[in-house]
């Protein structure tokens, strides 16, 4: 598998070209657009002709026409995604963009100091000691602990997502059945300390649970992507948690923490290798030069690349057309993107 590298080098300018990286002027870009009914999307033929120019820059290749369809329809997704939210801007546009990205699609807020009634004192997998399987990869969705790829749309939510998610993998571990919970539920009714659409933290969603004696389904209480009022008076309890726990922030407890359930955690994507993300390992220096821990979501497993790099494998919630199939692989062993900076997990 070919890594994923990035550099701190390029711009927000980046997100007139191609996905992940820019193609070498805007001018080849421009001249190979082929707009279509006034929709402003390119056409098939220069679509394909993009993605072609976009491997050749960074050496990908596939297997067989099949994956490399498959690896074309992704990339036209994150292209199409670019597209649709600019037009040629300004010179100081871009940054407004991103600003603007960021506020809807991320919504990690740290806390000064994590606490609550109960949140749990230490570690308790300090002294796990990993099995030979486990100390070589760990996949959560094989195990069947992990629901499907989820989209907070444009609501500044994914605290809300990573805690469910988190809370979703335990029960399925605890019980062996994978339920679909409410990101709603904790949208609308997690206030102490979380604010809705405008961000929040997984520590505060994991005490209003148990405060709440529960969480429901999705089906009970669906997602709208927009904050309402609370309504968890009038739906029925579907899983439970009694306290939650913050991991040391290290990548070797944060391990021995995935090795058991899939843990929530903050991470820096503000940079926009994150945004347009679609394959490979994204390696550290991809991430933004400043760490800045503003996105949540949830470490479901990691393993090492043919190539030898280790990764984590996260789960967003950026619906299936970003990264892999809505998944990234991640560098470890480097904190990339402060990924080990923030972690906790229900219990």
């Amino acid at each position: 598998m070919t890594p994923y590298f990035g550099n701190k080098a390029l711009t927000m300018m980046l997100l007139l070209t191609v996905v992940v990286v820019a193609i070498e002027s805007i001018p080849y870009a421009a001249a190979a657009r082929e707009l279509s009914s006034g929709t402003g999307s390119y056409g098939e033929e220069a679509m394909k002709a993009r993605h072609e120019t976009w491997m050749a820059k960074h050496g990908r290749t596939y297997s067989d026409e099949a994956e490399k369809a498959r690896r074309l329809e992704v990339f036209t997704a994150n292209a199409n995604f670019v597209d649709r939210r600019q037009e040629v801007p300004s010179v100081d546009e871009p940054v407004r963009r991103s600003d603007e990205f960021m506020a809807m699609h991320t919504g990690f807020k740290p806390l000064s100091s994590s606490s609550g009634a109960n949140k749990l004192p230490g570690f308790k997998y300090e002294n796990f000691t990993l099995s030979e399987d486990a100390q070589q990869a760990v996949d959560w969705r094989q195990q069947g602990a992990v629901t499907g790829v989820k989209d907070q749309g444009s609501c500044g939510c994914c605290w809300a997502f990573s805690a469910v998610a988190a809370v979703e993998g335990m029960n399925q571990i605890a019980t062996g059945q994978l339920l679909s919970l409410s990101e709603q539920q904790l949208l609308d009714c997690s206030t102490n300390g979380n604010n809705g659409c405008q961000g929040g933290n997984m520590d505060n969603a994991f005490q209003y649970i148990i405060n709440n004696g529960g969480i429901t389904t999705e089906d009970s209480y669906p997602y709208t992507a927009v904050e309402g009022t609370c309504q968890s008076d009038s739906v029925q309890v579907a899983v439970t948690i009694s306290g939650f726990q913050d991991v040391p922030k290290d990548e070797t407890s944060l391990a021995m923490a995935v090795a058991n359930q899939p843990v929530s955690v903050g991470i820096d994507a503000s940079s926009q290798n994150f945004h347009m993300y679609s394959g490979g390992i994204m390696t550290a220096d991809a991430c933004g030069p400043t760490l800045k821990l503003d996105h949540a979501v949830t470490v479901v497993g990691y393993g090492t690349a043919e190539d030898g790099t280790p990764y984590w494998l996260l789960k967003n919630q950026w619906g299936v057309n970003w990264g892999i199939g809505g998944y990234m692989m991640l560098e470890r062993g480097t904190n990339a993107c402060g990924v080990a900076q923030d972690a906790s997990y229900p219990g």
